[in-house]
């Protein structure tokens, strides 16, 4: 699995190129990066990053067959139920990853038609690799101020002697998004679910 940003990515974000300098943070971008990587994977029902798979589907008849990774980039075999079929001659991809039997329609059946296809982007989006570092950011910097409190959500200021610091609230993203602690912290916010809308995939 490639992960949807760099800790670089984190670097020019936060404005902090010293992470991959120290071997503590530079774990925990990694980790950030691979939570946001799989949060963005999960909402879109999508691997989004281009990658050749072979998939057995169920299928109610009709001439559609819906493929369900997007965008679909090549079709290379389907099998239906045991039988070879043809392009253009039994089937042809059109948009949207859909399948069309062509003169005939779909058997009817439970994994009955196997398709081997390539899928996703070869280069990821920019929206997609903005959303991440955005996530990937604000999971770095909620693993920062737990470590910097002990891990005791809700201390919004620490002292030491005669030093002192204080921690923001972690409110903000929109209504209803800033809460406590960073393990009760939102992943991807609203906004950003917004720009990733057009990449999700839902089953009819």
């Amino acid at each position: 699995m490639s992960d949807f940003c760099t800790v670089t990515d984190i670097e020019n974000f936060l404005q902090d190129w010293t992470i991959h300098t120290d071997a503590g943070k530079l774990a925990s971008a990694q980790d950030a990066i691979k939570t946001a990587t799989s949060a963005i994977k999960n909402y879109c029902h999508q691997e989004i990053e281009q990658s050749i798979e072979t998939i057995t589907l169920d299928c109610s008849g009709g001439y559609k067959l819906f493929l369900p990774e997007l965008p679909v980039v090549s079709v290379a075999t389907v099998i239906e139920d045991g039988v070879v079929l043809v392009v253009t001659d039994d089937y042809k991809l059109g948009q949207h990853g859909i399948l069309h039997r062509v003169d005939d329609e779909w058997a009817e059946g439970i994994q009955i038609v196997e398709v081997t296809y390539t899928h996703g982007y070869a280069t990821i989006p920019d929206d997609v690799v903005g959303v991440c570092t955005r996530a990937a950011s604000r999971a770095y910097q909620a693993g920062l101020a737990a470590a910097a409190v002990g891990g005791v959500a809700g201390v919004s200021s620490v002292t030491l002697g005669d030093y002192s610091f204080s921690l923001g609230t972690g409110a903000g993203g929109g209504a209803g998004e800033g809460v406590m602690g960073a393990s009760g912290a939102r992943l991807l916010l609203l906004s950003e679910k917004d720009i990733l809308n057009k990449y999700r995939y839902v089953a009819l």
